[in-house]
């Protein structure tokens, strides 16, 4: 009888997992007909050792692996480096508004196009503030330029201290982690020891949560799924409607604008790729694997007010692994922001221009929840 080392099982951890990473990390618990999950582990997963192969095969993947968490690592560290940059530009708020406030009291002593000025400050008029203006504009409008910026900054405030926790979280996590792994692997291959089955699962998470590029450092790329399916070729009849495990589930906000959730991996490809419009607003838990969140926009120029998105960014949290947690970070992007790198498992995607709102997990109310469509 075979025991199954924490290396000889990471190859079937794989097998079971594959298709679960996500630049934005992808759900959890995938609808995977072979390797069904539940909760937020899998069950049910065989071996990937054959009876008379190796009891170590994945000791080279092992180490790929814990090369990727070290890249890995320091990426996230230059990360943290740069939204602490951020912080200390955010808590020049207070400055920023005296700027305004000094030069609406000084309009008048305020040069047209100058690109600098000395004023008083109204709050220590013994003090003189040096502020740099934009010589396009007059007074009153650098005015109202510094006030947008103390704003802004203020606001900043409120979300950077979280996500530099998490992302110090982290970082300690995969220090951690990297160095129980490498424990285990300068250890002397023992084949009669019992499988670390925890470790081998812990490794093959932080590498589902790996963006694409240093995934595909590790394991080959995926095999070309199904061909695309669109709409119009349902309606020429020549391709079916995709399955009800693809269909995403449907609400409707508090201000009725409709919203579409993915329920798996699969179903975020669709979701995202296939049903979702160049306009509108995309939602993901930052950070950690969650449902892909769609806000259907319509036609014209109609924008969804502030607390439209947060109500949808808290359905996003909701449909993640952070459900259970306080305040949770969510980025935000319009669709046409949103792509699929080349030959990405499953439910992976990269975005740009995203903004990040701060919101508590919240599960759609049935009253507002839509009829969920199913393929018959």
């Amino acid at each position: 009888m075979h025991s199954r080392s924490p290396r000889g099982i990471l190859a079937a951890r794989v097998a079971a997992q594959r298709g679960r990473a996500l630049a934005c990390p992808p759900m959890s618990p995938p609808d995977h007909e072979r390797h069904p999950v539940t909760g937020r582990g899998e069950r049910g997963c065989p071996s990937a050792e054959g009876g008379g192969h190796s009891r170590h095969p994945s000791i080279e993947r092992a180490h790929a692996i814990v090369r990727a968490l070290k890249k890995h690592r320091g990426r996230l560290a230059r990360k943290l480096e740069a939204v602490r940059g951020d912080l200390a530009e955010a808590e020049r708020a207070p400055l920023y508004r005296r700027y305004g406030q000094a030069l609406l009291v000084y309009l008048r002593h305020v040069p047209k196009r100058a690109a600098r000025v000395r004023v008083p400050d109204p709050a220590d008029t013994s003090h003189e503030l040096d502020i740099a203006l934009d010589p396009h504009l007059n007074a009153q409008q650098n005015a109202a330029r510094y006030f947008k910026r103390a704003a802004k900054a203020e606001r900043a405030l409120e979300e950077i201290p979280p996500r530099i926790a998490a992302v110090e979280r982290e970082i300690e996590d995969l220090a951690a982690l990297i160095a129980r792994a490498a424990q285990v692997l300068a250890a002397p291959a023992d084949p009669d020891a019992p499988a670390d089955e925890a470790l081998a699962k812990a490794l093959e998470t932080a590498l589902n949560q790996l963006p694409p590029a240093l995934r595909a450092e590790v394991e080959p790329a995926p095999r070309a799924g199904a061909p695309r399916v669109t709409a119009a070729a349902i309606a020429r009849g020549e391709a079916r409607a995709p399955s009800s495990k693809l269909q995403p589930r449907r609400f409707r906000s508090a201000e009725g604008w409709d919203v579409l959730i993915g329920r798996n991996n699969e179903g975020n490809d669709y979701l995202t790729l296939h049903l979702a419009r160049p306009e509108d607003y995309w939602f993901h838990v930052h950070g950690c694997p969650g449902s892909h969140v769609v806000l259907r926009r319509g036609k014209g120029k109609n924008e969804p007010s502030r607390q439209t998105i947060e109500e949808v960014a808290s359905w996003a949290a909701f449909f993640s692994q952070a459900r259970t947690a306080g305040k949770v970070p969510v980025i935000v992007t319009q669709k046409k922001y949103v792509r699929k790198p080349r030959k990405a498992p499953p439910g992976t995607v990269v975005c740009e221009r995203e903004r990040t709102v701060m919101v508590r997990p919240v599960e759609p109310k049935v009253e507002v929840r839509e009829a969920e469509r199913e393929a018959g």
